[in-house]
């Protein structure tokens, strides 16, 4: 798929509208639950805010809606169970983490041989076929370990 911009065309890698869809929805959702417990609470400016995270919730649902998103139920299943915090930063993990950032060189090597790959990193990898799959696994464990930090992540979230 492919939308228009100013800049030009740009291409839309196949189910990202879905997920992005599914986002949305799940956005709208809690801010209007927000809403609801902020008019509950008495708390004006807090139903103001959340209202106001709704109304663009909203817009966004609408706009990728018009462009033919649907939410991914598989999207949204794992959306209403998410994964309880005490799992994500586990020695299991870490040491996941750290056989991937072992075998990305490996990966990159690979994708370079393969004629796939770039003069210097974007992303995490200079790989773009299996060794951003890694540097995307890698970027996921760093997040869920460490949370948003710039200076583990370097703004890759």
């Amino acid at each position: 798929m492919s939308a228009s911009t100013n800049q030009g065309v740009v291409s839309i890698p196949v189910g990202e509208l879905d997920r992005l869809q599914t986002h949305a929805v799940a956005a709208l959702r809690a801010a209007q639950h927000a809403e609801l417990l902020a008019r509950r609470a008495g708390a004006l400016t807090a139903e103001e805010q959340a209202d106001q995270a709704a109304e663009n919730a909203r817009a966004i649902v609408a706009s990728l809606q018009a462009l033919g998103a649907h939410e991914s139920r598989q999207a949204a299943a794992a959306l209403a169970h998410p994964i309880p915090f005490h799992t994500l930063d586990t020695p299991d993990m870490r040491d996941m983490l750290t056989n991937l950032q072992a075998i990305l060189p490996v990966a990159e090597k690979i994708d370079a041989a393969r004629g796939r790959a770039l003069e210097a990193p974007v992303g995490g990898s200079a790989g773009c076929d299996l060794a951003e799959d890694v540097a995307q696994m890698i970027a996921r464990l760093e997040l869920e370990i460490y949370g948003p930090a710039q200076s583990v992540t370097r703004g890759r979230e």
